[in-house]
């Protein structure tokens, strides 16, 4: 029988043999509610009957993943789930705190997509309001609390998942923050734009001087604010307080959370009267013999101030979109930078600096474990133009191994030439030497040299089209064999993408093509090649995808993903006189001498039909074009969109 415990993803999936095995007592009955406004989770009052005279709980709150799809992967992705259940189910007991809540039973299982935590609930109780801020004695209580957790973290070893998390890099940060300021710009004060503005344009180095502090480090709760704790009262006064939502965990400088809550969670004219006396409450925690004095506090905090931004402009663009969440990010900001601007905090950061582009592990060149996610996929992708001969191709295998078979395509197009289309969406899912072998598809992808030249061959019958559209009409074309035997040699710096799990390399490609009897011989001719791995949805947003060769050895990528929640753009530039440079919304302007604009001449069609489950459908047009640059260099290059159309059962249910 299957564990009941790995079957709940929503509130849906509760069951009484899931209650009576998470609780130890026999569930006879229950019924839930909602309760709070957790945007990256949700909770449930669990209200409990039992068989054997009510010798449990009466109630308890469960906590599940978020319901909407991009915060649940999002919570996913980001290890906040993890961290969580890993919270209570290993370190929790050890930090003898009264703010911590009771926890009955955890699990986290990324491959099943599955998170629970069964706390007690600890009614009556109420949760703090972070758009209106504590009050002093809410403050105090939070502060007082925050001492005496740490007080015994400093004294404990943590097990080494605990530790320091990788920060995000400067350029996601700065990407999301223009997508904040898009959304939200006009309601930012110009001087706060200024402070988030200026920590970001040093991130990097910022993030890696804080990392090499070894001096007082504990566990630190990375969301240390009034909406993640809960205040018991007598009357009107707040007499206890109890700390949850631990899910961004990590090792870090003691002051990281006293000044991430003293920044957002205090009101500021609230903090700017009291400040002296609320440190003071923070000291004292520590027992009789305090580790800090009042000065080390207020420069730590001020080292420490800006980790609560990210908070305040990033999550409301990896989240679901709340009319109460935009008010809350927007006042969490406003107070933040309020603060570092008080405490003069942004003249400890250090000079601004390029953000450094990532490197890639030459291990990833072979194939990543796969989750039990449906749209799991790990895709490989290869192109190349020859301008001079007239053609351009383009091959891309997915691994799809939680669908009825993985993706196989190879395009070859180009002017006064009809596209040539090798596909099979319902290919054999390979294993990890990447080969398909089908009736009509023989394909190998073998890194001979691990990112330095990749093989790829192909004995494949596939159709021939005059007109390439009728490849997105779902048409069928006259049948053609196709054999290449290609390789890609590097010719520039690997790139790894910095939001997502992805590489590109810019390579030149040399080998043979044969259509039926005619053959091309590529020599040293430009391409691209990519390897990406992980969740892929293709009927969710639109993307636009570019890679251009020009002919004095730049190269140049680029990507729009078009998220519900604004665009993000990554990319780069780089050539044999400039090293690989990241490019971003925020920072392309200021890279003057490195700005090229391009004109983009298409010259071959080589588009593919995406169909998906419930009759969701894709287009996916693949276009190679010429090039041109303002100053005149020219060059080659692949443009691709993912364009998510309509929902078929959608237009019918609503025609």
């Amino acid at each position: 029988m299957a564990d009941p415990k790995t079957a709940i993803r929503s509130i849906e999936d509760v069951t009484l043999d899931f209650l009576t095995q998470a609780l130890g007592h026999t569930v006879t009955s229950f019924t839930t509610e909602r309760i709070g406004t957790g945007q990256v989770g949700e909770c449930h009052r669990i209200n409990l009957s039992y068989a054997d005279n009510n010798t449990g709980p009466a109630t308890a709150v469960l906590k599940l993943g978020a319901s909407g799809q991009l915060s649940r992967e999002s919570g996913m992705k980001l290890g906040i789930y993890e961290r969580e259940s890993r919270f209570y189910s290993e370190i929790a007991l050890s930090l003898k705190s009264d703010a911590l809540v009771k926890c009955y039973d955890t699990l986290f299982d990324r491959d099943r997509d599955a998170f629970y935590i069964l706390l007690e609930d600890i009614q009556p109780a109420t949760v703090g309001d972070e758009i209106k801020g504590a009050t002093l004695d809410q403050a105090r209580l939070a502060l007082d609390a925050l001492g005496k957790i740490q007080s015994v973290s400093l004294e404990t070893v943590h097990p080494e998942w605990a530790g320091s998390s990788s920060p995000p890099s400067q350029v996601y940060l700065q990407q999301l923050w223009m997508g904040f300021l898009a959304r939200y710009g006009s309601r930012v004060k110009p001087d706060h734009q200024q402070v988030v503005t200026r920590w970001l344009a040093c991130f990097d180095t910022y993030a890696a001087e804080i990392k090499a502090v070894t001096k007082n480090k504990c566990l630190v709760h990375g969301d240390y604010r009034l909406d993640n704790m809960l205040f018991h009262y007598e009357g009107d006064t707040p007499t206890s307080v109890s700390v949850v939502d631990w899910q961004m965990l990590n090792m870090g400088s003691v002051f990281q959370d006293l000044g991430y809550f003293i920044g957002m969670s205090i009101p500021t004219e609230l903090r700017r009267e009291n400040i002296t006396e609320l440190l003071q409450v923070y000291i004292n925690a520590f027992g009789p013999n305090p580790l800090f004095t009042m000065d080390e506090c207020l420069e730590g905090i001020r080292a420490q101030s800006f980790w609560g931004l990210p908070l305040a402009f990033a999550s409301p663009m990896i989240l679901e979109q709340t009319d109460r969440g935009d008010e809350m990010f927007l006042t969490m900001l406003d107070r933040l930078a309020s603060y570092i601007i008080d405490i003069n905090a942004v003249e400890t950061l250090p000079s601004p600096t390029p953000p450094k582009p990532l490197s890639v592990d030459p291990k990833d060149e072979g194939s990543h474990p796969a989750t039990e996610h449906p749209l799991h996929n790990e895709s490989l992708y290869f192109d190349v133009v020859d301008a001079d001969q007239g053609i351009g191709l383009w091959v891309r295998l997915g691994v799809t191994p939680n669908q009825p078979g993985s993706w196989y395509n190879a395009l070859i197009c180009g002017p006064g030439r009809p596209t040539i289309a090798v596909s099979d969406f319902e290919a054999p899912t390979p294993g990890a030497d990447f080969v398909i072998n089908t009736e009509n598809v023989k394909a190998t992808h073998t890194a001979e040299v691990p990112l330095e030249r990749y093989r790829v061959t192909l004995i494949g019958r596939g159709e021939s089209f005059e007109d390439s559209a009728d490849l997105l009409r779902g048409e069928k074309g006259k049948p053609v064999n196709v054999h290449i035997d290609l390789t890609w040699h590097t010719a520039g710096t690997p790139y790894q993408w910095s939001i997502a799990t992805r590489y590109e390399i810019p390579c030149k490609v040399t080998g043979t093509i044969l259509v039926d009897n005619i053959v091309t011989n590529l020599t040293s001719a430009p391409g691209q090649r990519d390897h990406s791995w992980g969740v892929r949805d293709w009927w969710s947003f639109d993307w636009v995808w570019t890679a251009f060769h020009l002919d004095d050895g730049t190269e140049i990528h680029g990507v729009q993903v078009r998220l519900p929640t604004g665009p993000l753009s990554v990319g780069y530039i780089q050539s044999p006189s400039i090293p690989i440079a990241e490019l971003s919304l925020s920072n392309y302007d200021s890279m003057a001498a490195e700005k090229v604009v391009l004109h983009v001449r298409p010259k071959g069609q080589a588009p593919v039909r995406l169909d998906g489950p419930d009759a969701k459908l894709a287009y996916f047009p693949r276009v190679w074009a010429d090039v041109e640059a303002q100053d005149g260099r020219r060059g080659v290059g692949w443009v691709e969109w993912n364009l998510v159309q309509p929902n078929q059962n959608q237009t019918q249910e609503g025609s």
